[in-house]
């Protein structure tokens, strides 16, 4: 008989929109780890194949990984000289570990997911220092000092994993209007199970890539 009280898979799925899937798996598996590795394992079992970020940070915590691998100095340097940056890609445990570092940089967040999110909810958290733009309007922001920031999943070889939306922002005339493009790997993890709600992207379409080699 199952631990886990009902409503588990849509509370999940709401988390991992406003939250992000890395951001959301480590806060459920670190609650539920509070009372024992069974019911991160059973969280895997029930939730792993419909959700690959939640499969691999669970599968992290039960070999032993106690928390998510948040490199900022590496991403800070990497989005050096920048007075704007573009975030693909919503995670916040990441974002807000980073923001303290972008003293005087314009923080845009693209609007878009697969996951229905209230980004009116998700942007008052910060307060004014990040703010939303869409498809339509974030060529606007491209300029010799502007950088986007993608939130990858992992690495398999030359190819790692992003979100759907980054597929409708790459392209040859992107790259050459930003400064950088930055892959950031949030997983640091690979995946076990078929990527859903993710895309490939070879990790040669970004100028700096920081994750594991």
């Amino acid at each position: 008989m199952s631990q886990l009280g009902p409503g588990l898979e849509q509370a999940f799925h709401v988390a991992a929109g406003e939250l992000g899937m890395c951001s959301a798996a480590w806060l459920f598996v670190r609650e539920l780890g509070k009372d024992g590795d069974a019911l991160v394992a059973e969280l895997r079992d029930v939730l792993g194949r419909s959700y690959p970020v939640l499969d691999a940070v669970a599968t992290c915590w039960l070999e032993g990984r106690r928390a998510a691998s948040i490199d900022v100095s590496a991403v800070s340097a990497a989005c050096a000289g920048a007075s704007q940056l573009l975030a693909i890609g919503l995670e916040t445990s990441f974002l807000d570990a980073l923001l303290p570092r972008l003293e005087g940089v314009a923080v845009w967040l693209l609007t878009q997911s697969a996951f229905s999110v209230d980004w009116d909810r998700v942007l008052a958290n910060y307060q004014g220092r990040v703010r939303g733009v869409d498809l339509a309007s974030f060529q606007r922001l491209a300029g010799r000092r502007s950088t986007l920031l993608v939130m990858t999943y992992g690495r398999r070889g030359e190819l790692t994993f992003t979100s759907p939306e980054w597929l409708r922002v790459v392209g040859s005339d992107v790259r050459t209007q930003f400064r950088a493009v930055v892959g950031w790997d949030v997983l640091d993890a690979p995946m076990q199970v078929y990527p859903r709600w993710l895309v490939e992207a070879p990790c040669a379409d970004f100028s700096q890539y920081v994750g594991a080699p």
